[in-house]
């Protein structure tokens, strides 16, 4: 014999009705291959940040021999280096010019100092 009553028959549907983990399995599956696909994106972010620092590096070191031609009758008299170059002041028979090369040799600008 059936029992009429109505918790009997909210027992059977609970009975009938998946867990919650089953109803979400698809929303939880989606955030799963989200979450991998965000790790896997961070990964590869962190690996080319490294390799293009290691390049930028090897592309900064200072050159190990400049070769510099220093017009006729000039001497220097005072050099001058750090992380960003070198500085050399020049004795020249009409004045004084300071350069500023770069790590790797190129001049990047002239002083002329010139007494009156």
């Amino acid at each position: 014999m059936q029992d009429p009553s109505p918790d009997a028959a909210v027992d059977q549907a609970d009975a009938h009705e998946p867990s919650a983990v089953v109803r979400h399995l698809g929303l939880i599956k989606a955030l799963a291959i989200i979450m991998a696909v965000l790790i896997v994106a961070a990964l590869l972010v962190i690996v080319v940040t490294i390799y293009s620092r290691l390049q930028a590096g090897s592309a900064n070191r200072a050159a190990s021999e400049i070769n510099l031609i220093l017009p006729a009758g000039a001497h220097v008299s005072a050099a001058s280096s750090d992380k960003s170059g070198m500085i050399l002041v020049l004795d020249m028979p009409d004045g004084q010019q300071i350069w500023r090369l770069t790590g790797a040799g190129r001049i990047t600008q002239k002083i002329t100092l010139k007494s009156d």
